[in-house]
């Protein structure tokens, strides 16, 4: 048995021999117990669905009939199945039951190998069609749309919030607010304890029920006093759509998520916690932005921080230091927003939004505005993370640190799609037309006078650069140097010959960065130095042979020095 966050899961239950039900707790245990809640419900469900597997197939008694062959008639079992529609089991569903009992098998062969009686090996790829089809992906112009539904939302639920912290400063009238409806609010508050009471409470207080329906009952009231679930929506979207985070973990941002821009006052650092972002060590996910602007990521968060204060009296321990609290209006207890529920505010979000740009359109049809898309949170990350891609030229290594990703194949599966192809194929034709121009020598277009360079380009440590007129970088214009030029390695013209000579300069500048990195300041150096540095030495070193070494060590000290770094 093991005993979770808020589950209890008896391996007992599943009827399974006893020794088996023995090794299956004890790896679970073992593995589990540090990972998220949601990752031992996924585990858990999976061992169920072996246990099923266990009671059909009726050859294994015991341990040791857990086998390579075992193996191999579980995965037949899985081909099998079927959804309650009666449609076959998607690949993904049945990757994930095997890889959740291949991970207690691997770790009872780290930790416990002698309880194995018998060898067992798994298929390196059993199901090898399970690439998911891409999400849906919202267009720059969609994504402007919700932001801009999100800050009228936002506007008013402040506005009324801060009107209610005047009703409450004050013991009097407050301009712009009926006299009763002060006095509602206060009542309120004395009811409910800052929090809003239920219909029931304040009929029991003699609370004005009638001045709370007549403007617009118990959820508009409540924003007076608090944050509600309803404008929680449009909060949770637009720090979703700028931080270009997994729903979940931002769902489940700290109240301390803030800090300080190391090297900016005008900036300010969000950092936050992803339950699958590495293993043991959890890789932090952290953007920073410009306070100066109105509706920035951290003035939104300082806003839920504000206006979620007063649940916090009422939250329980395990969700006090939640950023977005909610109460239940069902069960009157202050929580974290649940996904569920996110999904559902999310939706009446859209209709509350198109229903107010339908009443625009009919009034002032000279300024048509379009409607919102029928969108879900989980389309956010990869819609931002495209609009990334196609402004970076299709740099999926900018996409990557945007979505803090450890490899860039996970990156690739949230920008697949068709206008991905699309600037793909254009920049695969582009570059083999360069490339086929520099071997054979080809005239090229003329350059206009004010953007001639030499017949060859040198790009950062004394790489070949195919043509930095080309216009294929981000921001760049066809005939006009290109603006990154000297000082990116990613760019898509960047050439480097496999020869001692370059190697030499790469090993140099390797060496001019280590130097640099014991001296600078440790945040200067991630911020600015660090991702140049990753890419010399995972990405552009490893083409080198082995044999260039011994020539280019040679020839470092002949090369003439480079630019001190600071």
């Amino acid at each position: 048995m093991f005993r979770g966050d808020t589950r209890r899961y008896d391996l007992v239950k599943l009827a399974m021999p006893a020794d088996i039900t023995t090794f299956l707790h004890r790896a679970f245990i073992g593995h589990y117990t540090t990972a998220q809640v949601a990752t031992q419900r996924h585990c858990w469900d999976a061992l169920k669905a072996f246990g099923r597997f266990v009671a059909q197939d009726k050859s294994v008694r015991s341990m040791h009939d857990m086998t390579t062959a075992m193996i191999g008639r579980y995965k037949i079992w899985l081909d099998a199945q079927t959804t309650r529609l009666g449609e076959p089991a998607s690949p993904v569903f049945k990757h994930h039951q095997m890889s959740a009992l291949r991970q207690v098998v691997d770790w009872t062969k780290r930790n416990h190998p002698k309880s194995l009686p018998a060898r067992i090996d798994f298929p390196y790829n059993p199901f090898p069609d399970r690439q998911s089809k891409p999400r849906p992906c919202l267009s720059e112009s969609q994504l402007k749309v919700i932001l801009r539904a999100c800050y009228e939302e936002i506007d008013a639920a402040w506005m009324r919030f801060e009107t209610g912290q005047k009703i409450l400063a004050s013991t009097g009238p407050v301009e712009g607010c009926h006299p009763s409806l002060c006095e509602c609010v206060r009542g309120m508050a004395a009811v409910g304890g800052g929090v809003m009471p239920t219909m029931l409470e304040m009929f029991d207080k003699k609370v004005g029920v009638a001045t709370v329906r007549r403007n617009g009952g118990l959820r508009i009231a409540a924003s007076y006093l608090h944050l509600t679930p309803e404008k929680l929506a449009a909060f949770f979207i637009a720090i979703a759509i700028q931080t270009a985070g997994n729903p979940d973990a931002i769902r489940q941002l700290r109240r301390n998520c803030q800090v300080p821009h190391p090297l900016d006052d005008n900036r300010t650092t969000i950092d936050w916690s992803k339950g699958r972002a590495g293993g043991k060590r959890k890789r932090a996910q952290r953007r920073s932005f410009d306070r100066r602007l109105p509706y920035a990521a951290p003035i939104l968060i300082e806003r839920v921080l504000v206006m979620t204060e007063p649940l916090r009296t009422q939250a329980g321990a395990n969700c006090r230091d939640g950023l977005f609290l909610v109460k239940s209006e069902k069960t009157g207890q202050v929580t974290e927003i649940a996904i569920g529920t996110l999904g559902t505010l999310v939706k009446r979000f859209v209709a509350r939004a198109n229903a107010r740009i339908a009443i625009w359109n009919e009034a002032a049809p000279e300024r048509h505005r379009d409607s919102l898309p029928d969108f879900a949170a989980a389309f956010l990350r990869g819609s931002v993370a495209t609009e990334h891609y196609k402004s970076s030229g299709g740099d999926i290594l900018a996409v990557q640190e945007i979505l803090n990703h450890k490899n860039a194949h996970t990156s690739d599966a949230y920008v697949r799609g068709p206008e991905v192809r699309r600037i793909q194929a254009e920049t695969i034709a582009r570059l083999q037309g360069l490339m086929i121009a520099w071997v054979t020598g080809a005239d090229r277009a003329p350059s206009k006078p004010d953007t001639v360079v030499g017949d060859r380009a040198i790009a950062p440590f004394g790489h070949d650069c195919l043509n930095p007129l080309a216009g294929i970088a981000a921001g760049s214009q066809e005939g006009r140097v290109c603006p990154r030029f000297g000082g990116c390695l990613r760019c898509p013209c960047l050439v480097i010959p496999l020869d001692a000579v370059h190697l030499a300069r790469i090993l140099q500048a390797k060496a001019a960065f280590e130097v640099a990195r014991l001296q600078l300041d440790p945040q200067r150096w991630i911020l600015l130095y660090a991702p140049s540095y990753r890419i010399l030495v995972e990405e552009i070193l490893p083409d080198f042979a082995s044999g260039l070494y011994p020539e280019a060590q040679a020839l470092i000290p002949t090369l003439p020095q480079l630019p001190v770094i600071e």
